[in-house]
């Protein structure tokens, strides 16, 4: 049972993982825990409603004590804000149920707008959260060397988590297969012009050393540029409180307007054929609409060693074969989430997976909440 008033006067330190769709957070996330470093909670945001990077995390327990997955984007729905999650953890430390950690990981979906949260830490600061101080040691961005640029020029929630880190790793830069010294140079410059003061490292690099982006400090959001101070004044309570009624409102916002997630949950195994099928369909129909799918996927020939698939809009990454299921969910579930494809049509292609008497496919529309 929890003691009462019990508190931990020294902070525990909070890092939050961002990065686009696809862009190599839990990989990265993998990399820069190390067995004989300090006792980390994980917790892993997923926009859809069928958790699976959570199983994609190599989870070993002298290098993270809890792994926590949460459904719905962490930073517009209420009750999944950081503020809230940090609470649920401490109580599980009162509880028993957790052992004390030394630092707290946070992976945000790729969808996730950075402001609300990194102002929800920096109020906090000077308050307990459930009996606890937690501190924001940094902000660690992943930045997608294939893909990067373009969602910085597309979409303005890329633009902020590259703009709010304090330390930048750069990913997939082995995949630069042609005048790799020029978009190396404009992967530079373009961080260099958003976000000058960061840390930034090649994760790719033989020497690089993921573990550093977890090294201890204090984050702050002054000297981050003008723009930076302007979107966490906008989501501060007092501009919320003072903005006008029919924005002020607890309603939906337009956050990730037009963007849904969709979910397939099989029992059984699924031929190649069936799977590759229905991938080239749905590439060939969605194009670059298709922001990410993800999954598990239990096949005929092999169905003891599952297949994780991963496509980033145009980019179909090569399939990789597990020697085993990570957990004892041995079924096939994928995730998709979609920007302005007809609902309807993606259910019915989702279905042609289901036509067999072998379980039945879930499809869930995650809508955008402020808290």
């Amino acid at each position: 049972m929890r003691e009462p008033g019990a508190h931990r006067d020294a902070p525990i330190a909070v890092f939050l993982l961002t990065g686009f769709l696809g862009s190599g957070k839990t990989s990265l996330l993998n990399r820069m825990l190390q067995v004989e470093g300090p006792r980390t909670a994980v917790i892993v945001n997923e926009f859809g409603d069928v958790p699976i990077d959570n199983e994609l995390f190599k989870l070993d327990g002298r290098a993270s004590d809890l792994i926590e997955t949460s459904t719905g984007c962490i930073c517009c729905e209420p009750g999944n804000d950081i503020v809230s999650t940090l609470s649920r953890l401490s109580e599980a430390i009162d509880d028993g149920e957790v052992r004390p950690v030394d630092r707290v990981v946070v992976e945000t979906t790729g969808l996730a707008d950075p402001a609300p949260i990194i102002n929800a830490m920096l109020l906090a600061a000077h308050r307990p959260i459930a009996g606890r101080y937690f501190q924001l040691a940094g902000v660690i961005t992943t930045f997608d060397a294939l893909r990067g640029e373009q969602t910085v020029e597309e979409r303005l929630v890329g633009q902020k988590q590259l703009a709010f880190a304090d330390r930048i790793a750069v990913t997939k830069s082995d995949l630069l297969n042609h005048e790799v010294v020029q978009r190396r140079q404009a992967l530079h410059n373009l961080i260099a012009r958003v976000n000058p003061g960061a840390r930034v490292i090649d994760i790719q690099d033989p020497l690089a050393q993921p573990f550093l982006l977890l090294s201890s400090g204090s984050y702050g959001a002054d000297g981050r540029g003008s723009a930076v101070e302007g979107w966490l004044a906008a989501e501060s309570p007092i501009a919320r409180a003072f903005a006008l009624e029919e924005t002020s409102r607890v309603i939906p916002v337009q956050r990730h307007s037009n963007i849904y997630t969709k979910s397939v949950v099989l029992e059984g195994a699924l031929a190649t054929s069936e799977l590759m099928g229905f991938i080239d369909i749905l590439r060939h129909a969605a194009g670059r609409r298709l922001l990410r799918l993800k999954g598990l996927v239990a096949l005929s020939d092999d169905p003891h060693r599952p297949m994780v698939i991963h496509i980033v809009q145009d980019v179909f990454h090569r399939p990789v074969r597990l020697h085993a299921w990570p957990t004892e969910d041995r079924r096939t579930r994928l995730v998709l989430i979609a920007e302005g494809i007809d609902e309807l049509a993606l259910e019915k292609l989702l279905a042609t997976l289901d036509r067999k008497p072998r379980g039945k496919a879930s499809t869930k529309r995650r809508a955008p909440w402020r808290h």
